[in-house]
């Protein structure tokens, strides 16, 4: 009866976790989008990374910082409050302003928004 008791426990403990862990890319939609708009438009541009864009921050202080294999800086940063925009530059060559959403939908990547 212990373990019958103990293996549904577990199995409930289990399927919550599993119900947080789908909410969490919802929490972190701008962050995500940024990412995954930074990378399409780095490997659009035939970019080689040797460190993948890093994304911290929220909201206007969103921006992901990586580097290229020529040791160039990458950084993406959102220039609007509402994380629609955004800036990206390797080393001082802007390389994209403009939409996020854009990125996305071009590259047939699903975007939160």
């Amino acid at each position: 009866m212990r373990r019958a008791t103990g293996g549904a426990i577990f199995a409930l403990a289990l399927a919550g976790c599993s119900q947080i862990d789908a909410l969490a890319p919802v929490g972190g939609a701008e962050i995500a989008d940024l990412r995954y708009a930074t990378n399409e438009v780095l490997l659009e541009q035939g970019v080689e990374i040797l460190v993948a864009p890093v994304c911290e921050g929220h909201g206007a202080t969103l921006r992901c910082v990586g580097e290229t294999v020529g040791n160039e800086t990458i950084t993406a940063t959102l220039t609007s409050q509402d994380g629609t925009t955004f800036d990206l530059e390797v080393g001082e060559n802007l390389l994209y302003s403009g939409s996020v959403q854009a990125v996305l939908d071009r590259n047939g990547t699903v975007g939160a928004r």
